[in-house]
């Protein structure tokens, strides 16, 4: 709470914070954290058919679990799991600098602890379900002991009509040889305030596969800090955007190569309608002794009205002479001489624009990879029907 108080909210004369205006969030300051209801959330979402093992939790306190893990996995209460071993408060960040850290380190209410014993490979995946009717600050560990390997999915959702904020940060430690999938499906309430946080820290020849889906909160952002500290490992984060109306969303990557001969691949895809904004920003830093990282990054929007707007700011920091490194932005609208061709072969305009800017959303949907048990399109079919189903609305409300 001292950093907190040092600190402050950050404001838009910050450089990280120049297009995020913070302001609706101010009503939300001060007030506690919302109690569960007492009656359960209904199961949403694209995860919600996938056969796993789940723990959910309303306003970041948890309301059940799976009771049948496999041996050496453990997924319980954050809360539960500090109260036997105090010790695991030292894998969680401070957060010192970053306010929203900060106050989620101060003021957490629960989350999830996940821990996996070396060489433990979890065949289906682990679902976290999170349901929200208030202000909730939720904190998540993750822990991969060597060789470990593992598939987590994250639903983030509320109820319709909900005013809330939602402030959730997530430790995650990758041990040598540790793999992990982590896909996030982020679509809070339209009136809702979504930050999170991601804290990673990726050992040698380690595997990270990650994507977030964003199409909820009236202001949302999705901040990661990744560090590659051993060689050897490969590190994927990717996401799609899609936004209407007055959504503001904010994705912010900052991806530290400090150890030779890794690799990372970011690519993010934005669809904005309305008078929706999208940030991104993302920095790949190479460390001198990195040398022979390979680090690519990409972003593009899609604008479907001229009042959208989306600000892109990629970034190259290389200390080390030995790398291949690459970035790339660009916005613009749907190119009219492919939607000329497609109308031209007997495509209503409705279809020929959502078949464009599906394929447009995909290229980033494509690069999830699946594994540790779990096929590829397991994930990716019922992502695309969210963002099938998302542009049906659009094209129904004349947006385009």
């Amino acid at each position: 709470m001292r950093h907190y108080a040092k600190t402050g909210l950050p404001t838009r004369k910050q450089e990280a914070w120049r297009w995020t205006d913070l302001t609706p969030l101010y009503d939300h300051l001060g007030k506690p954290s919302a109690p569960a209801p007492s009656t359960a959330s209904p199961l949403a979402g694209p995860f919600a058919a996938i056969d796993c093992w789940r723990l959910t939790f309303i306003n970041g306190v948890l309301q059940n679990s799976s009771a049948d893990l496999p041996a050496g996995v453990r997924a319980i209460s954050l809360r539960a799991a500090l109260n036997e071993d105090a010790s695991l408060a030292a894998n969680l960040s401070a957060g010192e600098g970053a306010a929203f850290l900060s106050l989620n380190t101060a003021l957490l209410n629960d989350g999830a602890f996940i821990h996996l014993a070396p060489d433990v490979r979890l065949l289906k995946p682990l679902h976290l379900v999170f349901f929200n009717t208030g202000n909730a600050q939720i904190r998540n560990l993750v822990m991969l002991a060597p060789r470990a390997a593992m598939t987590l999915l994250e639903s983030h959702y509320g109820a319709p009509d909900a005013n809330y904020f939602v402030n959730q940060a997530s430790d995650v430690h990758m041990a040598e040889g540790a793999r992990l999938s982590h896909y996030r499906d982020q679509a809070e309430s339209p009136n809702a305030l979504h930050f999170q946080y991601l804290n990673a820290r990726l050992e040698a020849h380690c595997a990270y596969d990650g994507f977030t889906l964003t199409r909820g909160a009236r202001l949302s952002r999705y901040e990661a800090h990744i560090a590659i500290n051993g060689a050897e490992t490969d590190c994927s984060l990717n996401g799609v955007t899609m936004l209407d109306g007055a959504q503001l969303s904010d994705t912010t990557c900052v991806m530290a190569h400090l150890a030779p001969a890794s690799r990372s691949s970011q690519m993010f895809r934005n669809v904005l309608a309305g008078q929706s904004q999208g940030v991104f920003q993302g920095l790949i830093r190479v460390a001198k002794a990195a040398q022979r990282t390979d680090a690519r990054q990409q972003i593009k929007a899609l604008l479907l009205s001229p009042k959208a707007v989306q600000n892109a700011k990629p970034e190259l920091e290389i200390l080390a002479d030995d790398v291949k490194c690459a970035h790339g932005a660009s916005a613009g609208q749907l190119d009219e001489a492919a939607l000329f061709y497609l109308r031209a072969r007997g495509i209503n305009e409705a279809q020929a624009r959502a078949l464009l800017i599906a394929a447009f959303l995909d290229d980033a949907v494509a690069q999830i990879r699946g594994g540790n048990g779990v096929d590829a399109a397991e994930i990716r079919n019922p992502l695309q029907a969210a963002i099938g189903a998302w542009l049906a609305r659009q094209l129904a409300v004349t947006h385009v």
